[in-house]
């Protein structure tokens, strides 16, 4: 068997902040296949997102954004695109105080992580950011976007998703499964629970 690789690529069409391609690649089985992808315009731009904790009152910071492609607002994590040659701890610390006007010290990165592997090849680093209690935050928002932002504090975690969930509310998967990490964790810790099986679900 053959190791999978890409024979070529095909610009199917191409917008202000997007390109549609057309991959033609061969499988481990030899057999060669086309696959469609998304890509933004320009290449080797890496995107952050962002894990901002106001550590003294053990508060996760999130937004809600209006995504046009998802027809609604959408609980996320703040995140961005970095600029060309910016490194990804200034990026980390420049979307944060754009998106939601807080400043903090990013304490970790994690290497990038696909996003959507099936659809796209864009690969996003993920950092970990303390921030310090007591600020006025005041955002500084592009003209496309629309955000809201929210305080969670770690103990209404789950009465929050509870809510939301019921209320029909859309989420980001990556806040998504980052909010489950932490009640999973929650609840393997608690005696006697059949920790999954107690977690909110969409049912």
């Amino acid at each position: 068997m053959v190791e999978p690789n890409e024979i070529s690529r095909e610009l199917v069409a191409e917008g202000k902040f997007l390109k549609y391609e057309n991959i033609t690649w061969q499988g481990r089985n030899g057999k060669v296949g086309q696959w469609e992808t998304m890509e933004r315009r320009h290449d080797g731009a890496e995107a952050v997102l962002i894990i901002p904790w106001i550590v003294e009152t053990q508060q996760l910071i999130i937004i809600k954004q209006y995504r046009p492609p998802a027809k609604g607002y959408v609980y996320e994590l703040p995140a961005g695109l970095i600029d060309a040659g910016e490194d990804v701890v200034v990026a980390a610390k420049r979307e944060l105080r754009e998106e939601t006007g807080y400043s903090g010290e990013v304490i970790g990165i994690i290497d990038p992580a696909f996003n959507t592997p099936g659809m796209s090849g864009e690969a996003v680093y993920s950092a970990y950011m303390k921030v310090p209690a007591g600020q006025s935050p005041e955002v500084d928002l592009q003209d496309s976007e629309d955000i809201s932002v929210y305080l969670l504090s770690r103990g209404k975690i789950e009465s929050f998703m509870q809510d939301e969930i019921a209320n029909k509310s859309l989420f980001d998967s990556k806040l998504l499964m980052y909010l489950y990490g932490i009640l999973t964790e929650k609840k393997i810790a608690e005696a006697g629970c059949g920790f999954i099986e107690d977690l909110p679900m969409v049912r």
